[in-house]
């Protein structure tokens, strides 16, 4: 009889302390949102699910900020085990735990990373940006404004010395970079210079948006969503994640087009970003449609920028720039398929051939051009559009830093039909648009 009450309380499925860990978890449950899947098979048997499983709603997102807060506070860590500042240490599970998915999805594992580039690309690279720059200021349809201008200087300054780019500073290019470009600056919203605790602190702020965007980003590309290590920046490692603003920024994008189109990951599709920075959407673009060709389309500092970054992360795959296109009239399918990305000056935007891409992006980069570029870039995204337009834009003009239009000046002659529009957490508005055929 004792044997039948011990086995009973302590070992049987509904021992008195699962019934108490039940009623522990119907609480604990008004913490977590609708993501993180909690039920039993048995009647009141409700157990913890692991750590990385887990994703919180409001209450539960403040009540986490206050405990993380308190903990860094008084004793300078972490709350919640495995989170760690990272900048750049090479950390490698062997198996898995209940803090971080098993097997690893963080797409920097899987980055091919290479510290020194070969020389000739590095020469290619710097002869592209010379040239592009030259064409570029001789090309009177480029006017360009005076805040850009002023960063090109500024430019030259950081990454130049007697015509050739100092690689030094190249290799660190996302560390604490003092500049008036945004897509650099704000790489710097953990920085190493800063005290260890005012980083930690402030990295509360990314969990807490990691589990708001869990409501609206599918968990798979959440969960692969994971900064490179290339620019040696630094960065909160959660759920085994590099996080920062613009890589989670990314996998919303990224999700939003994997939901909203029928664009499949196994196809070779061809997919254009105007105004894709240093490269950071296009390589999570590559991780997720791992057959399709990327292109950019920038300005001259940052193709320079995106061809390190790329290369870097994707040393084994072929990359094709301003010596591969130059002397081309036009550019077809073919042509942008044989490379894996495509890097190019906003001069070539006119050289693609009709309705080549799958999809062509712009995100935040067209209200912040001149009304010219604006008109040259919309004229052709809907010449060159086979199916889809993504943007991600402000909605109206803004006077005091670009003087340029906003989405709603935008001027369309095609039909769209919106599959996605709406006003998004990042204040812009947000329109996923498939082309009618046959009808502009």
């Amino acid at each position: 009889m004792i044997k039948k009450v011990l086995k009973f309380i302590f070992e049987d499925y509904h021992r008195p302390t699962a019934k108490l860990h039940h009623i522990f978890m119907v609480f604990k449950k008004i913490l977590f949102n609708k993501k993180t899947i909690l039920f039993s098979e048995r009647t009141m048997l409700l157990k913890n699910p692991p750590q990385s499983m887990v994703y919180l709603n409001s209450s539960g997102r403040l009540l986490n900020l206050f405990i993380n807060f308190v903990y860094i506070l008084f004793f300078n860590k972490y709350f919640e085990k495995g989170v760690y500042l990272d900048g750049g240490e090479n950390k490698t599970l062997k198996k898995g735990n209940d803090y971080e998915p098993w097997p690893s999805q963080a797409a920097h594992i899987f980055d091919t990373h290479e510290d020194i580039l070969d020389e000739d690309f590095i020469i290619k690279m710097q002869q592209d940006y010379l040239n592009s720059v030259d064409l570029i200021i001789n090309d009177k349809r480029f006017k360009e404004t005076n805040w850009w201008k002023e960063c090109r200087e500024e430019f030259n300054k950081i990454f130049f010395r007697n015509d050739k780019i100092d690689q030094t500073i190249l290799k660190n290019f996302r560390n604490n970079m003092d500049t008036k470009a945004e897509i650099l600056n704000d790489q710097n919203f953990l920085k190493k210079t800063n005290i260890e605790r005012i980083n930690k602190v402030k990295s509360l702020l990314l969990i807490n948006l990691y589990h708001k965007l869990s409501e609206n980003v599918s968990l798979t590309t959440l969960r692969s969503a994971s900064d490179s290590k290339v620019g040696e920046n630094l960065c909160l490692n959660y759920r085994g994640q590099r996080l920062n603003q613009r890589i989670l920024r990314y996998a919303y994008y990224v999700s939003q087009i994997k939901s909203n189109t029928d664009m499949k990951i196994e196809d070779k599709n061809l997919i254009l970003d105007i105004g894709g920075g240093y490269g950071g959407l296009s390589r999570m673009l590559k991780n997720t449609y791992i057959n399709s060709t990327c292109v950019i389309i920038e300005l001259p500092e940052l193709c320079m920028l995106s061809s390190y970054f790329l290369k870097s992360n994707f040393n084994n795959k072929k990359i094709g720039t301003f010596e591969d296109f130059k002397d081309k009239e036009k550019i077809g399918l073919e042509d942008l398929k044989s490379y894996d990305f495509v890097i190019l000056t906003q001069n070539f935007m006119d050289k693609f051939k009709d309705e080549i891409f799958d999809i062509i992006i712009n995100t935040t980069s067209l209200g912040e051009m001149t009304d010219e570029m604006q008109d040259y870039y919309i004229k052709n995204i809907e010449r060159c559009s086979k199916h889809y337009f993504y943007s991600v834009n402000r909605k109206d003009k803004r006077h005091e830093k670009y003087n340029s239009r906003g989405f709603y000046d935008f001027t369309f002659n095609y039909r769209w039909n919106a599959l996605v529009y709406k006003f998004t957490h990042t204040y812009h508005i947000e329109f996923l648009g498939k082309k009618h055929k046959g009808l502009s």
